[in-house]
């Protein structure tokens, strides 16, 4: 068995998907404040503070409502379009560095339209004509650097459920747009308390245009739990669940999980900090791998919880107790499950599990 760093090294080295990672979560820090510092913002005092409001410090376990809530950190002007383009060129950097070859980018584009300086702070969504062209730029960047790096990409776009119809609108309907070519699903994230009603209106356009449909569930650990897991496959009919850890509280929701097939994008550090696991020796991911349901290893918003996908694997291994075989199925379940066509499915999944084959095979 390796020693821990040099795990670390050979994890990394490993071709790996990442299938749920907000790029809201996923910004440098110090990029962050290279934009507050050019257009003179005042959210901040310093570098360390805009970390130290944003990251969850070490061991700390602040609570779902809290963890969402240093989303609020970010909210101050970027600057232009070639800010955006500069996100999403370093958001594929970052995961390319991380061994990743297959990222999936899921963001909000109303999110990123109000950080140009051109939109007022407002409560009320950005021109359409905005939200369309920071879409556009954020993929732009994305692509640029992937052709560069050779990693493969799905963008993802991304619903606030505790937002109104009318905010949501603006991202909802970029599928009607040229920029709703390059997107390969809808999501919808948020406070579970909220009910999804007013937010399904969203979801046939871009069903009937062949999009998938992955929406966040069972990660609130004082949510509705496994009931929303289970509505958001029989109801909502999604495709892959964001986080859906607390299925493992319910037999029946298991079983519909395995008759399904439906994939769980599980975030282990998160799901530790926002404490729907009370920590990574108790995490949920064994019982589900265990009952038989399909899950995938993500990062979800990595810059919040200062982590990376290899380092997802290494506590997954080391203190959530996966052996190394359950990490190569991870892997492989991620190149499966991921927005791609069939073929390409096909070709990302042989070529990760005969990485991770041969590296296992030497004693990983």
């Amino acid at each position: 068995m390796s020693a821990p760093a040099e795990l670390r090294a050979r994890l990394r080295a490993l071709p790996k998907v990442e299938l749920h990672r907000h790029l809201e979560g996923a910004f440098r820090i110090g990029t962050l404040w290279d934009f507050h510092c050019a257009e003179n913002a005042a959210l901040h005092e310093s570098e360390a503070a805009l970390r130290t409001a944003l990251e969850v410090p070490p061991g700390e376990r602040p609570g779902f409502l809290p963890f969402l809530n240093r989303f609020a950190a970010l909210r101050f002007p970027y600057g232009n379009l070639d800010a955006i383009r500069r996100l999403g060129r370093e958001a594929v950097e970052d995961a390319h560095a991380d061994g990743i070859v297959h990222l999936e980018m899921r963001f909000s584009p109303v999110f990123l339209a109000r950080r140009l300086r051109e939109v007022p702070v407002s409560d009320a969504p950005p021109p359409d004509e905005l939200v369309e062209a920071a879409a556009e730029a954020l993929i732009a960047g994305a692509r640029e650097a992937a052709a560069k790096h050779g990693v493969s990409l799905a963008f993802i776009c991304c619903l606030g459920r505790h937002f109104s119809a009318a905010t949501n609108r603006p991202s909802a309907e970029l599928l009607r747009r040229p920029v709703g070519r390059h997107f390969a699903a809808l999501d919808v994230a948020g406070e579970e308390s909220y009910p999804m009603a007013g937010m399904d209106g969203f979801f046939e356009p871009w069903r009937a245009a062949g999009k998938g449909l992955t929406l966040h569930a069972g990660e609130d650990p004082e949510g509705p739990g496994a009931r929303n897991v289970r509505d958001a496959v029989e109801v909502y009919g999604a495709d892959r669940i964001g986080h859906g850890v607390r299925a493992a509280e319910d037999s029946a929701t298991l079983a519909l999980l395995r008759e399904c097939g439906t994939v769980l994008e599980v975030c282990v550090t998160s799901n530790v900090q926002t404490a729907v696991a009370s920590g990574y020796a108790q995490h949920q991911l064994r019982a589900l791998l265990d009952a038989g349901v399909k899950a995938t290893l993500n990062t979800d918003d990595p810059a919040l919880s200062a982590i990376d996908l290899t380092e997802e694997y290494a506590h997954a291994h080391e203190r959530c107790g996966l052996n190394l075989k359950q990490l190569r199925d991870l892997a492989v379940a991620g190149a499966a499950a991921a927005f791609l066509p069939e073929a390409d499915r096909r070709a990302l999944g042989d070529r990760i599990a005969a990485a991770w084959d041969e590296e296992i095979d030497k004693g990983l």
